[in-house]
């Protein structure tokens, strides 16, 4: 014969049995509110990790713009930096251009003055690398063509008395007061330059 449990069945008290069966309600309750409590601390502590993961996300996106944005400035600055010098580098090599262009074209005047027979040849073989071009004036290319009649007086020609007669050319005496005056090969313009080059030369093969 099979032994029953059940306090009811047993004759227990009536009252015992409601709150035993009350007790284990309660007890199922309790149960599944813990488990969803405990699926709640879950979700709450996934959400809580996908957060920390989003804000080391966004971390790293911002570390990496920072990073890109730096390397891409300092390309900018060295790509202007380079391009300055390249510029200051070439009005550099312009200007120190047009300065021996201006030095040789007034040496080859200052020669035409002094009675030089070939001034282009002169400046040629002339050293003007004392000649210097500071505060808009040329410095320097007196010395130079001084040097130049001293070392190479086969390039000038004795420049003839006022008045005088060489071969069949008479020389004209200097303006008087009211005449034009002499010509002044640093102040004329190229094509009275050119001309009176060719008067110069003419002269000078006339003498000889």
């Amino acid at each position: 014969m099979s032994e029953n449990n059940d306090p009811a069945d047993a004759g227990g008290d009536p009252n015992t049995v409601r709150e035993l069966q009350r007790a284990r309600a309660d007890l199922v309750k309790l149960r599944d509110e813990l488990k969803n409590a405990r699926s709640e601390r879950d979700s709450a502590t996934a959400e809580r990790d996908d957060a920390i993961k989003s804000r080391d996300g966004y971390k790293g996106q911002l570390a990496q713009q920072k990073t890109d944005f730096e390397t891409k400035l300092a390309e900018a600055n060295a790509a202007t930096e380079k391009a300055t010098t390249d510029a200051e580098a070439a009005l550099a090599e312009k200007d120190a251009s047009y300065q021996q262009g201006l030095i040789r074209a007034n040496a080859e005047a200052a020669f035409t003055k002094a009675g030089c027979v070939s001034p282009e040849d002169a400046v040629k073989l002339a050293d003007l690398s004392t000649v210097k071009f500071e505060e808009g004036k040329i410095v320097g290319l007196d010395e130079v063509v001084t040097a130049s009649k001293e070392a190479r007086g086969y390039l000038f020609a004795e420049a003839p008395k006022p008045g005088s007669v060489t071969g069949n050319t008479t020389m004209k005496t200097p303006p008087k007061p009211g005449e034009a005056a002499p010509f002044d090969a640093m102040k004329a313009d190229p094509k009275d330059y050119e001309a009176e080059k060719a008067r110069t030369l003419a002269a000078a093969r006339a003498q000889s």
